[in-house]
């Protein structure tokens, strides 16, 4: 089952890669119309993409190849905005230094504690509060998938 909200292409198999890939390609079409905009500073270009690649991050469960589509993306739109290109080999801290941002998945992460804590805070009669309680019956075989709920256990 999939359908799109607000242009994102949501699916009910887990399929969570694709989502993400057309989150990092969509804030990637923006070059010339704002990354390189000399008239737009520094931190406005810097909210503008984190709502981009972060819309949704809060409620999807982590990978390692989610966040390493965050980070490269994170990473293709900094170079956009500070004119540096892999050739300068420049260090991603220093550029991220010189446009005063940390790292998306640490954003991310923060965000999603912000949220579990807002869940947490509901009244139990809540749509919301019920839809993060895992669900009832017995998970297929195999290797379970991760949920969103076990981001905070392993921690």
């Amino acid at each position: 089952m999939k359908f799109k909200y607000f242009s994102i292409e949501l699916s009910g198999y887990g399929d969570i890669e694709t989502e993400v890939r057309q989150q990092t390609t969509k804030a990637g079409c923006l070059n010339d119309t704002i990354w390189k905009n000399k008239y737009i500073g520094v931190e406005v270009k810097s909210r503008i993409y984190k709502a981009i690649l972060t819309y949704t991050a809060e409620t999807r469960p982590d990978r390692a190849k989610t966040k390493r589509f965050l980070e490269t993306g994170e990473m293709k739109i900094i170079h956009k905005i500070t004119g540096k290109t892999l050739l300068d080999r420049e260090r991603r801290d220093n550029i991220r230094q010189t446009c005063k941002v940390d790292s998306i998945n640490e954003w991310v992460l923060s965000r999603r504690r912000e949220w579990n804590e807002h869940i947490s805070r509901m009244d139990e009669g809540r749509i919301v509060r019920s839809a993060h309680k895992s669900p009832l019956g017995r998970r297929s075989t195999g290797r379970p998938r991760k949920r969103w709920s076990d981001n905070f256990t392993i921690e």
